[in-house]
């Protein structure tokens, strides 16, 4: 998910020294459950300034063999020109859900607008296969929140060309491994994901339960692909524009 700029993926997040694909840290925190689905809340908290804007969204995610598909529903962002944030020019047109599909397997990212009936393509970076990541751990501490106990954690993540990454990382030890919290913190901007719920999916391996994870992660064949998001936005407000003359 970007920030501040529509033409770059979604979601990823601007840094130095190079844009940070969130996508490919959750898939590795969560990879070792090889098939799982999450239901979580996105905060994205933007600083300029002194000026601060936060936003929280519904988010899905699954991660399935190394493949991960994440959901944000965008429906209660304002459609205000003045945000920092890097969704108000997809309400604009009237965007409500955002869809990524990372295919390690095909070294390609997907980008879904159901609305625009419409996607965008780009490559996945040899750096950005969850597969290829390491994590180092580090218990740093106890923290008690609404009194339930958490374990906090510091995780790196070492990406196959060196570069480091750090995340801090809540888990509650008697409701399994799953993280209950996971942070990441850059310079002008901070990303959490809150985890809700958790399905592991490996319970629904009938034919059927794997014929609906693999369509989870195929596009639609209805979907025109446009060649950035730009030009899908573009392309969403003159239809917007010509349907209301």
């Amino acid at each position: 998910m970007p920030l501040g700029n529509a033409q770059l993926p979604v979601p990823t997040v601007s840094v130095q020294p190079r844009q940070f694909n969130l996508d490919t840290a959750l898939g590795r925190l969560f990879a070792d459950f090889k098939a799982i689905a999450v239901g979580a809340e996105f905060e994205l908290t933007l600083t300029n300034g002194g000026r601060a804007e936060v936003i929280t969204l519904p988010m899905s995610m699954h991660v399935v063999d190394w493949r991960v598909r994440t959901e944000l529903d965008i429906s209660s962002v304002p459609m205000r020109i003045e945000s920092m944030g890097p969704f108000a020019p997809f309400r604009q047109v009237g965007i409500t859900r955002l869809t990524q599909l990372t295919l390690p397997s095909t070294r390609l990212t997907y980008q879904l607008f159901p609305e625009a009936k419409g996607f965008v393509t780009q490559p996945l970076a040899a750096e950005d296969m969850s597969v290829l990541v390491k994590v180092e751990r580090k218990l740093v501490g106890k923290e008690v929140v609404n009194n339930v106990n958490y374990d906090k954690s510091l995780l790196t993540l070492v990406y196959p060309n060196g570069e480091r990454r750090e995340a801090q990382v809540w888990h509650v030890p008697t409701a399994g491994p799953h993280p209950a919290q996971i942070r990441f913190v850059f310079n002008d901007s901070t990303v959490t994901v809150r985890v809700r719920s958790v399905h592991n999916l490996l319970e629904q391996r009938t034919p059927e339960a794997q014929r609906q994870q693999s369509a989870l992660f195929e596009l639609p064949q209805d979907f025109t692909q446009f060649a950035d998001v730009g030009h899908m936005l573009q392309t969403v407000s003159a239809r917007r524009a010509q349907r209301a003359r």
